[in-house]
């Protein structure tokens, strides 16, 4: 019994445990969406633009640790995902995006003619410009072929180091018939995950030795479903523990082990650590600037450096004079090495000096200027770590957000926190967040965004209010792009341009976009009323909108400053010297560990 191309990959979808498809409907994909439609236990999740399917299918596949899927329409609809494809590639997540596009005959890859711009309608050549950030992207142009293209997108996703995939289907292949029977399929090679455990009992003798071993846990751990191993890990050896921000949720911040977060925008207590470690040990983290600082010769100078991840690329790109690289599957190193530990590290007094600046050098006892009037974003991320219960999903945007959450918000229990860590874009948070709610819908989704990213895809509230989502939505009025105009006076000591109401930036009344939008929506005029606020929005059922009334002049800190030179370019601090500047004889003793 034949089937069309568009049934055979709904059903197949749904046969591998797919719940939900995000799309914004189009022509160019009508045959795709009919077959989605025409399957029992697939949810059509509608968005208002592409981007933001992307960005919901990303988060939902992180929150799942599983397959997401998007459609997209052709020409602008293919280039409207571009964005969140990228972010998901960078980000190791697995999504997998369908495109439709013009009949084959009316394609660019069709008629074969060398520097055609155009062929159909509403047609662009998608797979030439995803091919650079994608793990697999093919142009069926062969009914036949559906199964082998499908399996294998799919299969490369979800292997090794996890990554996005396209498959481009113009519509008379959509629309053709096709005998699942007598299909060819994609025969999955054997695993090949890097299996080196040559140094697993070496690297074990120098963590036994030395007097101040570090952990550092990246997002990689998480991509590698080795969270359980890693924290098991973290407890037999007894080794303190940073985290990247990307990786924050790897290690929960309430854990006596843990220390911090390193970078220019991390914190003291993470710095700290791993300026004074004389050996650190990397798992499943890329080792980027904004981990390492930008100084990369002054990165943990004392520090015999071991990085253990899968992907060669990265291990090649490291650039802070790494010692041991090791390619392997970083759950599989952890569960090894775990294996060899024969009693916890004998370095109690390197525990207590972490654990006194974890205490001592927290992010919430930096000299934030709190008044009674607009709120510091810095304590609404304290007591919104004081007031959740530790079972939520938390999803931050760009700028502010990005940085003052990835800071000071403290993970406790079994919370998740999703991010957009390579490309930092604006208006990720509110789409994100309703991909967790589908992907869990009885998990509390808390969504932290600032009024200027939330403007970017601000047509999500109404997807947000349709589907009744258990989401939280907090936004922090700061009237403009707090972030940019930092930069514009640290680095130029102003004016600002394109941040502000006077120089073009406005945003709209919140309470009475909420209203537009059928949203409940509860305001924080001031600091007075910040923890009622948070606990109100908290308690009420289904989807609600809360705005904070923010420090419009909020200065993000503790963070590595630079300087400009007197050729134009900029030089950092050192990791452990962050602004506001500590008198220099308490810096020293900082860093005589």
């Amino acid at each position: 019994m034949s089937v069309r191309v568009a049934d055979y990959i709904a059903a197949h979808l749904q046969s591998i445990g797919v719940k939900d498809v995000f799309l914004l409907s189009g022509g160019g994909m009508m045959h795709l969406l009919d077959g989605l439609g025409r399957v029992e236990g697939l949810k059509i999740r509608c968005n208002h633009h592409e981007q933001a399917c992307a960005f919901a299918a990303d988060a939902y596949a992180r929150q799942r640790a599983g397959l997401g899927v998007c459609y997209a329409t052709s020409g602008p609809g293919a280039t409207n995902i571009l964005t969140g494809l990228v972010g998901a590639w960078q980000d190791s997540t697995p999504v997998l995006f369908i495109t439709g596009q013009s009949k084959v005959s009316q394609t660019i890859r069709g008629t074969r003619i060398p520097g055609l711009r155009q062929a159909g309608v509403f047609e662009v050549d998608i797979v030439a410009m995803a091919e650079s950030v994608t793990k697999y992207t093919a142009f069926l142009d062969e009914p036949a072929k559906v199964r082998y293209h499908l399996e294998r997108a799919i299969h490369t996703a979800l292997h090794g180091r996890p990554g996005p995939v396209l498959l481009d289907i113009p519509l008379d292949i959509q629309g053709a018939p096709v005998d699942p029977g007598a299909l060819e399929g994609f025969p999955p090679p054997e695993d090949d995950a890097p299996r080196d455990l040559s140094a697993v009992d070496s690297v074990l003798e120098r963590l036994e030795a030395a007097q101040r071993p570090l952990l550092l846990g990246g997002y990689g751990i998480r991509c590698a479903k080795a969270v359980p191993a890693f924290r098991a890990l973290a407890d037999a050896l007894g080794a303190p523990v940073v985290t990247t921000q990307l990786g924050k949720d790897v290690f929960p911040c309430d854990h006596p082990l843990f220390v911090g977060h390193p970078g220019p925008k991390g914190d003291r207590p993470g710095n700290f650590a791993l300026q004074n470690a004389d050996l650190i040990l990397s798992l499943g983290c890329s080792l980027h600037v904004l981990t390492t600082g930008f100084e990369l010769e002054g990165f943990a100078p004392n520090a015999h450096k071991i990085l253990v991840d899968p992907d060669p690329a990265v291990l090649a790109r490291e650039h802070v004079g790494v010692q041991e690289k090791i390619q392997c599957d970083v759950g599989l190193f952890a569960r090894s090495l775990h294996k060899t530990i024969r009693v916890p590290h004998a370095c109690e007094a390197w525990r207590t000096r972490c654990a006194q600046w974890k205490n001592r050098y927290a992010v919430r006892n930096e000299p934030h200027v709190i008044t009674e009037g607009p709120v510091n974003f810095y304590e609404f991320a304290e007591v919104l770590s004081q007031v959740l219960k530790g079972d939520e999903t938390i999803v931050t945007d760009a700028g502010s957000a990005f940085y003052v959450m990835g800071q000071a918000f403290r993970l406790k229990g079994d919370q998740r926190y999703i991010v957009s860590g390579s490309l930092g874009s604006m208006g990720f948070a509110l789409p994100a967040s309703i991909g967790v709610c589908a992907a869990d819908p009885n998990r509390m989704a808390i969504c932290v965004t600032g009024d200027g990213s939330l403007q970017t895809n601000i047509h999500e509230l109404e997807t947000m209010r349709l589907n009744r989502m258990n989401l939280k939505l907090f936004v922090i009025n700061n009237d403009g792009y707090v972030s940019i105009r930092n930069t514009q006076l640290g680095f130029f000591g102003g004016p600002y341009f394109a941040t502000t109401r006077e120089t073009g930036v406005s945003m709209p009344p919140l309470d009475k976009l909420a209203a537009a939008y059928g949203l409940p929506y509860i305001d924080c005029a001031n600091r007075a009323g910040l923890r009622a606020a948070l606990e109100e929005c908290l308690a009420a059922e289904g989807p609600v909108v809360c705005g904070i009334t923010a420090q419009e002049d909020q200065q993000i800190i503790p963070t590595v400053s630079s300087v400009r030179l007197p050729n134009g370019q900029m030089q950092s601090k050192p990791l452990h010297d962050m602004f506001p500047f500590m008198a220099e004889d308490e810096l020293q003793a900082n860093m005589r560990a």
